[in-house]
């Protein structure tokens, strides 16, 4: 995402589209409907900033997410905003994940695997983003690879770098717009406390 696109969007709030009463109204729902209705909300924006992203990029005519299928940068871009969302929003417990898996799933059919296949290959992509972000440093650096190579594979190449501070402006982009919804609804996503735990 271009910094211009980035802070345009910070201006007029673009992807702020979640009203206070919206969130009100979802906050009082019972845990598992709450969690339907704000994982059919976040898929959308999930939508509008991967498509940005690859929008952005196609207008560029020397960008470094050139030489794939577009739509091999967005589908890697969604599912990195899905995980990034859950991340924030509920906790990183994979609360939301499911819902954002099945409205994945139904709207972007494949005959590349079944649906269960799938949500398996996104998860084993969460297990590696998980194992490379750093929230002790904040250094991102591997974290931006790994997903750079998801899009890209393994060979090293002069743009290596460039990917992986475009990818990282992404993550933190997503994670800077979950913000205000992390603050409504971490608590409702919290795990029940175990039985055993109480005795």
């Amino acid at each position: 995402m271009r910094i211009i696109t980035w802070f345009k969007r910070k201006l007029t709030g673009r992807h702020d589209a979640m009203t206070r009463e919206q969130a009100n109204r979802i906050k009082r729902l019972p845990k598992e409907q709450a969690r339907r209705e704000l994982g059919t909300f976040l898929f959308e924006i999930g939508l509008q900033h991967a498509t940005e992203f690859v929008k952005d990029e196609l207008r560029r005519s020397d960008s470094p997410f050139k030489g794939v299928p577009p739509e091999v940068v967005f589908h890697e871009m969604l599912a990195l905003t899905f995980w990034v969302m859950d991340k924030d929003v509920a906790g990183g417990e994979k609360t939301l994940a499911a819902e954002l898996h099945d409205h994945y799933i139904r709207s972007y059919r494949t005959p590349a695997g079944s649906p269960e296949e799938r949500t398996r290959a996104l998860g084993e992509k969460y297990k590696r983003y998980e194992r490379e972000w750093d929230d002790v440093t904040g250094h991102q650096d591997e974290f931006g690879l790994c997903v750079a190579q998801n899009i890209f594979g393994d060979a090293a190449s002069q743009r290596t770098r460039e990917r992986t501070f475009w990818i990282i402006q992404y993550a933190h982009a997503i994670a800077d717009d979950c913000s205000p919804l992390k603050k409504m609804f971490r608590s409702k996503f919290k795990p029940e406390p175990s039985a055993s735990g109480n005795t």
